[in-house]
């Protein structure tokens, strides 16, 4: 290759080749080929990449309004399920506070394994007897 005749790698020194009938049509054909499907191919890309990034925006900017409203339904519900709120409405329905002798509390434990048809540790509560047994545990569904 005689670079003084001011031959310049690239695309311009294929197409000199081309003209000068030192490459085939076909070969240049190929070639060229070749360099479109890789422009196509950066083009096709670039696009993908921006609508995936504008995806990427929306569901951040949905992300934030959900976060924004989870934080204000919290306050809305710490609001009703204040005391301040309930004692004066249960107080107008003529309840009163129950005694501590008059509460009792209780757990259900439930173990559903995925896959079969076992229902392990389920309760049930029943109306307390002078013993203060009042939870019974069920048989194991088969």
């Amino acid at each position: 290759m005689n670079r003084n005749k001011g031959y310049s790698f690239g695309i311009t020194y294929l197409i000199r080749r081309a003209l000068e009938g030192r490459i085939s049509s076909l070969g240049f054909l190929v070639v060229l080929g070749f360099f479109s499907s890789l422009v196509l191919l950066y083009l096709a890309l670039h696009v993908h990449f921006i609508g995936i990034s504008r995806d990427i925006n929306e569901i951040s900017e949905r992300v934030k309004i959900l976060k924004e409203r989870n934080v204000c339904l919290k306050a809305e519900y710490n609001d009703l399920i204040s005391p301040e709120r309930i004692i004066p409405i249960v107080q107008g329905f003529g309840m009163r506070p129950g005694s501590p002798d008059e509460m009792r509390r209780f757990a259900v434990y439930q173990d559903y394994r995925i896959g079969e048809s076992e229902a392990a540790g389920l309760a049930q509560v029943n109306p307390l007897d002078d013993s203060g047994a009042s939870l019974q545990t069920l048989p194991e569904i088969r």
